[in-house]
């Protein structure tokens, strides 16, 4: 419903109500009989009560219990008019049976009207003070105005004295909820039915009262009439539409600025000033009634509410200082992770600069940026992130000990501290596994890794952070998940990553990049087996870059796709080629690296099936090879994409496997068909037992669930001896060739790669490796 038409429901609503508040109004003043008149009224409170009941069930106010307590309290308010109509005039039953009735309606009423005040805007301070002033101007008026007359009066009856006076009380008291229902919430018709239902019962309670202490058993015309519009009113309240609208409180987010400052808005003014005007009139009236018992209420009045006064300005005095405090905290913190934002780091690390080190000691700023926190925003989306943040923020805060924590924007963090070259570098390595550890998310398990650069605050917080974040990058461009320490080199490596972004955005749309193949042969005789395609690219004016510098800007980026997509068709194209020229057997295959943004995308397994269609390849002659990390943060849908690839025939190899965190377990979890040995270990073969023994492990572990094996970056054939000796049926490496362009490589695929020879000769000392995937 529009809000233009909300409002003319409303409004027609509003006008039906007043014309039938008038008309039973008028009805009880008119020169009826009684029994019209006592009809009227039952009709009125039965209406009332319907409506508060139908109220509930409809509209579902918060609290739901409350409007229940009300439709109980009308019920049982009208039970009493019965009573009081069934004793009056007999002697058999006691008299004041039906004040128990409306004392009981009377107390589940405040109840009710209590829950809803909280329920909207709690019981402030304020709020209590403001009730209770206005009880003591009715308190002082009931006994003004009532109970003192009527003690005059010879062989009145002491408790319809005293409950002539209780009544218009407990009526204000309410009236006073009400009224702050009103005043925080003015324009919603409930609330104003609501104000003017509990008017006209105080209105009707007074009359009634003055009647009552008079000798009167039965309410007057004109009290029924007030009563019955105050049922009434009751009643539309709780059926008004606006009801809908109502809503259960926001959690408590602790102090707010604008409800303190509600403290002293005009309406609770007028409040506070009209109750303390009526205490002034009544306190000074003179009066001859009881002067002693009226100048002792007067002088407690009096003294209560004065004190409650001092005390409701004490709280909002206090209220402004605690509100002052969250808005400078919150200026001054983020508001996602509760860590010191980037004005109070800089503000902070400033202040290092005055504070005095031990000898040997400096002052330092660790800049920690996640790596692939974008791979998590962009696949479980941003409140995955926002939780990935705040746990990360937690493991910061509980490994920095005395440092200073901030988040300055995005997925980068601040440490400020003092200590030793040695004690900062521990430091860092703390944060590294800390951050490193799997973090649990809705509905996935995440693995990402943190850069960390340190510099020493030599001059500003604004030179310190510059000075970080440039090491930080010199610690990306190393490989991730590392720390690196400032130096003057460094100065411009920030600009040269922006430089080298935008060339790679170039390099993207001009497709500039070249893939080369690396021979994958039979350990047993050289003979290649397949290839693995890998990614190079040639800056214009700068020449080759080596994949470790420009794969990380690509991931960064979100260019990683589009580049492992444009490898993945070349690679097929060029098997699709080979294999017609006959340089290769059917069975020869290709391994293409997938990035973990390309797996995780649905629509993979769909664009390799045209890709393999397009290019007459079988599915059975490609290799995807996948990060451990990559399939440790795959969930359920990660999970169906391997299968879906598993049934194109596609074959799943692990690379680099051993260096992640869940190591062997998904090897049973998930349908990978290949491992592949991390370099790392191979190039311990001969030189380190324990590496050895890991190799070994893995050998035995794929054997035992049927997985193929590579070995990487196998350089001596002492290396491929052992390898073979072990159970390794695949290798690639420097030892039978290195990465070539298609051209060059082909002329070997129609000979094979010749073994080294007996001797055991190695193939030379190999170049840097340059290989990286085009993930």
């Amino acid at each position: 419903m529009t809000t233009r038409t909300q409002r003319r429901v409303d409004r027609t609503v509003d006008v039906g109500t007043v014309v039938l508040l008038l008309a039973v109004f008028t009805t009880c003043l008119a020169p009826v009989g009684d029994g019209v008149r006592s009809v009227v009224l039952a009709a009125s409170g039965v209406v009332g009560l319907l409506g508060l009941v139908v109220g509930a069930v409809v509209h579902r106010p918060r609290p739901r219990w409350a409007w229940w307590a009300m439709a109980l309290s009308g019920f049982v308010f009208l039970a009493g008019l019965g009573v009081r109509a069934w004793t009056a005039g007999r002697d058999d039953v006691p008299a004041r049976l039906g004040d128990v009735f409306s004392l009981t309606g009377f107390t589940l009423l405040l109840l009710a009207l209590g829950a809803l005040l909280r329920a909207h805007r709690g019981l402030r301070r304020e709020v209590v003070c403001d009730v209770l002033v206005l009880t003591c101007a009715g308190a002082l008026a009931s006994l003004r105005l009532l109970v003192l007359p009527a003690l005059e009066r010879a062989g009145a009856d002491p408790a319809a004295i005293v409950l002539a006076g209780v009544y218009p009380m407990v009526d204000v008291v309410i009236l006073g909820i009400v009224a702050d229902l009103l005043i925080s919430a003015p324009r919603r018709p409930s609330n104003r039915l609501l104000f003017g239902a509990v008017l006209a019962l105080l209105v009707g309670d007074t009359w009634f009262g003055v009647a009552e202490a008079a000798g009167a058993v039965l309410p007057p015309a004109a009290a029924q009439g007030f009563y019955a519009v105050g049922y009434l009113c009751l009643g539309a309240a709780a059926v008004h539409p606006s009801q809908s609208r109502r809503r259960a409180p926001a959690p408590d987010a602790g102090p707010s600025p604008r409800g303190d400052g509600d403290a002293w808005s005009p309406p609770r003014l007028v409040t506070l000033t009209v109750s303390m005007a009526a205490v002034v009139v009544l306190v000074t009236w003179p009066t001859t009634t009881h002067p002693r018992l009226h100048g002792l209420a007067s002088a407690s009045t009096l003294a209560v509410t004065f004190g409650l006064l001092v005390f409701r300005a004490v709280s909002a005095v206090d209220g402004q200082a605690r509100a002052r405090a969250v808005l400078e905290r919150r200026t001054r913190h983020d508001s996602l992770t509760d860590l010191a934002n980037r004005e109070e780091v800089d503000r902070l690390v400033d202040g290092l600069r005055a504070r005095p080190v031990p000898a040997g000691s400096d002052r330092w700023v660790l800049f920690c940026d996640l790596d692939g926190f974008k791979r998590v925003n962009d696949r479980w989306g941003h409140g995955a992130g926002d939780e990935l943040l705040r746990t990360t923020a937690g493991r910061l805060r509980a490994v920095a000990g005395t440092a200073v924590v901030g988040r300055l924007s995005g997925d980068e963090f601040v440490l400020a501290t003092v200590g030793t070259a040695t004690e900062v570098e521990d430091l860092a390595r703390a944060v590294l596994d800390a951050v490193g550890r799997p973090a649990q998310l809705p509905g996935a398990e995440v693995v990402v890794t943190a850069s960390v650069g340190l510099a020493r605050v030599l001059t500003g917080a604004e030179d310190a952070l510059r000075d970080a974040d440039a090491a930080m990058y010199r610690a990306k461009a190393q490989g991730r998940n590392r720390w690196a320490l400032f130096d003057e080199s460094m100065r411009s490596d920030a600009g040269d990553v922006l430089d080298l972004e935008v060339a790679l955005r170039h390099a993207v749309d001009a497709d500039a990049f070249e893939v080369v193949y690396q021979p994958v042969v039979d350990v047993a005789d050289g003979r290649p087996r397949g290839v693995e395609a890998l990614v190079r690219w040639n800056r214009p004016g700068v020449g080759p870059v080596s994949p470790v510098v420009f794969v990380p800007v690509l991931e960064d980026a979100g260019l990683i796709v589009a580049v492992g997509r444009s490898v993945l068709d070349r690679a097929l194209a060029q098997l699709a080629e080979w294999r017609r020229a006959g340089a290769v057997d059917q069975a020869f295959t290709v391994s293409v690296n997938v990035s973990p943004r390309q797996l995780f995308d649905p629509a993979l397994p769909d664009d390799l099936a045209r890709l393999l269609h397009a290019h007459r390849v079988p599915g059975r002659c490609v290799v995807l090879e996948l990060t451990e990390s990559s399939m440790l943060e795959g969930d359920e849908a990660t999970l169906d994409v391997l299968h879906r690839l598993r049934g194109l025939g596609v074959g799943l190899a692990v690379d680099d496997f051993g260096t992640g965190y869940s190591a062997l377990s998904y090897l049973r979890d998930f349908p990978v068909t290949r491992v592949k040995i991390d370099r790392s270990f191979v190039n311990g073969i001969g030189r380190s037992a324990r590496d050895e023994e890991v190799v070994r492990a893995v050998v035995a572990v794929s054997h035992a669930l049927g997985l193929g094996i590579t070995a990487e970056g196998v350089e001596t054939a002492a290396q491929r001896d052992v390898l073979h000796g072990m159970g390794v049926t695949h290798g690639q490496g420097w030892l039978w060739s290195a990465a070539l362009p298609p051209g060059e490589l082909e002329p070997l695929l129609r000979l094979g790669v010749p073994s080294p020879g007996a001797d055991g000769a190695d193939a030379g000392d190999p170049s840097p490796d340059l290989r990286v995937g085009s993930a």
